[in-house]
């Protein structure tokens, strides 16, 4: 039988978002999408849902459509023609857009993602669903006060992660973003915050610990042993971590069993919840959810950060003032 080579493509993204999809079972809710593209995402205020253009795709400046087949770049041209430019001063097309220079920096970068989204094997409503995550109006806001943190405090981008220290997916997808927030360690601060699933039954005491140990200044290493460890997580296994990273015991012990840690665990999965989390690990980017439902960590994070340095006015639009972890309360 044969198989479009969309569709072989389709089926390796699909395995590979599957390997770091999360964990969260019942509590997880996995996306469906239609066939084809949905209603276009709403644009600026009274502006009227545009159109599907009719005539043949074309060539837009900047934006790199030469590995895409007909049927491909088909799909690609209706979805950059019906659907409305991230700027909300812009009431015009992705395809306008470029095809005009306006001033929407976002706009090139949105009509090449949708094109790498379809060479990948996506179709036209997983492509607009991922468009509508990157570039749409839906901005969290995060309160990053007294959370691990580390990299300079005024940069440019922003990763909020939140993880389950029993979780496998956390254990392998933590050290991916490390790998990414290293090659960029100048522009990007990387913040964690805690979320244990109720399926695991050590990750509350594992949370715990690794407060009580920012509240020492020594939540990284901490962390690093957590995921390294995740098959000992038994309490006695936190205490020999916790004297390994250095720490003193008696503080420890008290501030793991305390009331502080439990309201720092309460309060970290208030916000997930709030913001919309459906399993861990749980990534956020300057507002944004890096949706590991259609994003992959290997490759797109690193694509994710370019890009949106480039919105920003490019590196030099980062600031960076410092870059030792905060660690303290």
């Amino acid at each position: 039988m044969f198989i479009p080579r969309s569709g072989v493509r389709r089926r390796l993204v699909l395995a590979a978002l599957a390997a770091l999809a999360g964990c969260g079972g019942a509590e997880r809710q996995e996306p469906q999408f239609a066939d084809s593209p949905e209603v276009p995402l709403p644009g600026p205020p009274g502006a009227a849902p545009l159109d599907a253009r009719g005539d043949a795709p074309e060539e837009l400046p900047g934006v790199d459509t030469t590995e895409l087949v007909r049927r491909e770049r088909d799909t690609w041209w209706q979805l950059v023609s019906q659907l409305y430019a991230p700027c909300p001063d812009q009431a015009v097309s992705l395809a306008q857009c470029v095809r005009e220079s306006r001033s929407c920096a976002a706009c090139a970068p949105a009509a090449q993602l949708l094109a790498d989204k379809i060479r990948g094997g996506a179709s036209g409503a997983e492509a607009q669903a991922a468009y509508g995550v990157r570039f749409g109006p839906n901005v969290k806001r995060i309160d990053l006060a007294d959370s691990p943190s580390r990299g300079p405090e005024r940069a440019s981008i922003q990763i909020v992660v939140w993880s389950d220290f029993e979780c496998p997916s956390c254990g392998r997808a933590v050290p991916l973003i490390d790998e990414v927030v290293e090659r960029h360690a100048s522009y990007v601060r990387l913040i964690h915050k805690v979320y244990p699933l109720r399926s695991h039954p050590h990750a509350d005491a594992a949370a715990r610990a690794a407060i009580a140990a920012h509240r020492q200044g020594r939540y990284w290493p901490m962390e690093r042993l957590l995921f390294e460890n995740q098959q000992r997580l038994e309490e006695k296994d936190l205490l020999g971590y916790a004297q390994k990273v250095g720490l003193d015991m008696a503080r420890f012990r008290a501030d793991m069993a305390g009331e502080p840690a439990a309201r720092v665990v309460a309060r970290d999965k208030a916000e997930a919840d709030r913001a919309g989390l459906s399993g861990t690990p749980f990534i956020v980017i300057n507002g944004r959810e890096f949706d590991l439902a259609l994003f992959s960590l290997q490759g797109e994070l690193d694509r994710w950060i370019e890009t949106e340095l480039a919105i920003l006015g490019g590196r030099e639009a980062a600031a960076p003032r410092g870059g030792a972890p905060r660690d303290a309360p």
